[in-house]
């Protein structure tokens, strides 16, 4: 399986800094974790709804999970994303790395309801080392960047 993330192309390949650092939808601050979309269109609009557009330097990241590999899931919170806070979330997603069933764990999109899932990835297990990254050149239409 192939999903994709986009990230500013200062940080490195394989970049958990950010999400440990301030924490988002499905991880508590101090949680490592690598957001990723099932196709780039859902990544942009997961970059635009966080940015407000994407920053010029904003590169494609490919990521091959092995068809294999163990995928987790939650079960998601009746009136989901509008209804429950992301405190809510966050906690569920840092039990589920702390509990190290799998390297993966796929979750709803709250960017539209019709929009898809996000992957979430824990660096800590095991069976990261066995997910892929490569760098891949993106042109983004200029009406999809941020303002300067």
């Amino acid at each position: 399986m192939v999903v994709w993330r986009l990230q500013g192309s200062k940080y490195p390949l394989i970049n958990s800094e950010g999400a440990k650092l301030t924490g988002g939808r499905w991880n508590q601050a101090g949680t490592a974790v690598i957001y990723a979309s099932e196709d780039s269109v859902l990544a942009a609009m997961e970059v635009i709804v966080n940015h407000g557009g994407i920053p010029e330097d904003y590169i494609g990241i490919k990521i091959e999970i092995p068809d294999d590999l163990a995928i987790g899931t939650l079960r998601i919170p009746s009136g989901w994303p509008d209804m429950v806070p992301e405190q809510v979330t966050a906690e569920q997603g840092t039990r589920w790395v702390n509990g190290g069933q799998e390297a993966v764990l796929r979750v709803p999109s709250a960017t539209m309801s019709i929009s898809g899932f996000n992957y979430i990835f824990n660096p800590a297990h095991p069976d990261f080392a066995r997910i892929s990254f490569s760098f891949e050149p993106v042109r983004f239409d200029p009406r999809l960047q941020r303002p300067v």
